[in-house]
């Protein structure tokens, strides 16, 4: 047998026994991963920290995914997918009772942001390849459909059942849960035996070490860069940017965002110069970078990303408008999401059907789901009116939109099992890491982007307030800039939140009233701004699925 092929093939029970774990697995850690959105308000108060830290630890958590799946997926075809998945499995767990029990927002970037990431990353690629070798025609197109719906459920319901959670009980029960949870998914695979591993020549045992650095540090660079658009701006740095206590970026000049993310696709192109260099020397390379010659591969991951980035853009920014425009608690914010989850479940279901029938292209699934995200867009942005305080009245408001969203949330899971199936199977590692990777950078970034957007739009528009308004006068408007310009972090507040920092300072009477008004205008405008702008990404994600070929190749 040559080096790609496997050394043994997994028989039906094999098959039925691994898709339960997996698909319970799979749910858990998107649930994870979405249920927080609608806790934000209490970690925040929980924790005593700020709604930036929180975020941060959102997207920390998506960026370790990205930055370690192509080595994970490695990892994977070397130990064993079994292996693999549960030592990721292991270290999840360790994750999710770390963050249950952490007294300070540390131990949730440790907990939740490290642990459960590098768990996360571990588990995919293994859990993916296991369904891939394990299954093969129409029943592997179920099983990869299903379990992408699984997680599509798990990433509409994560609200609601999070919000319920957190309003009867703590944030911290769902991570217990999911402690719980892992434990029984590893009970569950000791009874599985590893259904093959990869057999890797003597020669070609040295792990690329390299290329695993240099992909982490490219992802890193790029993630950690948006991030930091919300305090320093996109393209004017707002305030100097310094390092271990020294100016490298001064105000005014250019923003650290396009440094660090210019810095992150030089390495990137570094890692892929460096993976051709071992394939061209006859060295094992991290990842096979020429699987991306395949249209099928390369278009498939981009609609992924594009897709991935406006779904956790839209359900960061609407919990946000929920809890700090009008009060919600989790579990209102929850049930006002309901409308994403009934919408995903119809059209996952009706895609299926659609696809296995072949009366749906994967290719017209794709870009009705973009279509139906930028008409959910739209109809969310235009719904944020703070004149609507009634809770029942706004869940009212935004259920199309958000309905909208599910649907064309629910039409892209059948995309999973295109991109698994056409690659031949020596290259199914390759495919996964790089695939995954960039789907987790697009959700990555999808978070970052939209506070990005929501923080520069907030700045502008607060300012511009500010310099119109005729009830403050010189004096106060130049201490509400000088307080702009060395704010620390600058985030969508409530009007008691402002309040209250304003009597912190000193300000109240006429004042007061003027900025508690002027920051909710600024708010709405920009928390419209940014879903207006995930609007924008759904419009470029369909011309990214223009490029999906029309009739797929042969699939194994």
């Amino acid at each position: 047998m040559n080096g790609g092929g496997r050394t043994g093939t997994p028989g039906p029970g094999v098959a039925g026994a691994l898709f339960l774990p997996l698909a319970v697995q799979n749910f858990l850690m998107v649930y994870n991963s979405t249920a927080m959105n609608v806790a934000m308000s209490a970690i925040v108060a929980d924790l005593q920290t700020t709604l930036t830290a929180v975020q941060s630890a959102i997207s920390l958590y998506s960026l370790v995914i990205a930055a370690f799946l192509i080595t994970s997926s490695k990892l994977g075809g070397r130990l064993g997918y079994r292996r693999t998945f549960v030592l990721g499995a292991q270290i999840f767990g360790l994750g999710t009772l770390i963050t249950a029990v952490g007294p300070s927002i540390v131990f949730m970037l440790v907990g939740w942001s490290l642990l459960q990431g590098i768990g996360v990353a571990l588990m995919i690629p293994a859990m993916l390849a296991l369904l891939t070798d394990a299954l093969t025609g129409a029943t592997r197109t179920r099983a990869l459909s299903t379990i992408g719906t699984v997680g599509g459920v798990a990433a509409a319901a994560g609200p609601i059942v999070g919000g319920v959670i957190t309003s009867f009980l703590s944030w911290r029960v769902s991570f217990l849960m999911g402690t719980v949870v892992t434990v029984v998914v590893l009970l569950l695979m000791r009874r599985v035996a590893e259904p093959g591993r990869r057999s890797v020549p003597a020669e070609d045992r040295g792990f690329d070490v390299l290329g695993a650095v240099l992909s982490a540090t490219g992802f890193g660079l790029l993630v950690v860069g948006t991030l930091l658009a919300g305090r320093y701006g996109l393209v004017r740095a707002r305030q100097d940017f310094e390092v271990l206590g020294y100016t490298v970026l001064e105000r005014g000049g250019v923003s650290p965002v396009l440094v660090l993310g210019g810095a992150g696709l030089v390495v990137l192109v570094a890692f892929a110069a460096w993976e051709r260099h071992l394939v061209t020397n006859g060295r094992d390379p991290l990842v096979r970078i020429a699987v991306l010659r395949n249209r099928t591969t390369r278009a498939g991951s981009e609609t992924l990303a594009m897709q991935a980035l406006v779904t956790a853009g839209v359900l960061f920014l609407v919990p946000v408008f929920l809890q700090t425009t009008l009060g919600f608690d989790a579990l209102w914010s929850g049930l006002a999401m309901l409308p994403v989850t009934l919408g995903l479940i119809v059209a996952a279901s009706a895609a299926a059907r659609l696809v296995a029938g072949r009366r749906m292209t994967h290719r017209t699934a794709q870009l009705w789901s973009f279509l139906f995200m930028i008409a959910g867009c739209v109809a969310v942005a235009a719904m944020f009116d703070p004149r609507e305080t009634g809770q029942t009245a706004t869940g009212l408001a935004l259920a199309p939109g958000l309905f909208l969203l599910g649907v064309g949330q629910g039409m892209t899971m059948t995309l999973t099992d295109l991109i698994q199936s056409t690659p031949p199977a020596e290259e199914v590692s390759d495919v996964t890491g790089l695939s995954r990777s960039i789907n987790y950078l697009g959700s990555s970034l999808g978070v970052a982007l939209a506070g990005a957007f929501l923080t520069t739009a907030l700045v502008s528009s607060f300012q511009s307030g500010v310099d119109d308004s005729a009830v403050l006068n010189a004096a106060e408007k130049q201490l509400v800039q000088q307080t702009v310009d060395q704010q620390v972090q600058v985030t969508a507040l409530s009007d008691d939140q402002v309040g209250a920092n304003l009597a912190a300072r000193g300000v109240g009477g006429p004042a007061a009233d003027e900025l508690v008004r002027i920051n909710a205008d600024a708010r709405n405008r920009a928390l419209t701004f940014a879903v207006g702008a995930m609007a924008v990404m759904s419009t470029v994600g369909y011309v990214v699925a223009l490029r999906l070929p029309r009739v797929p190749a042969r699939r194994r």
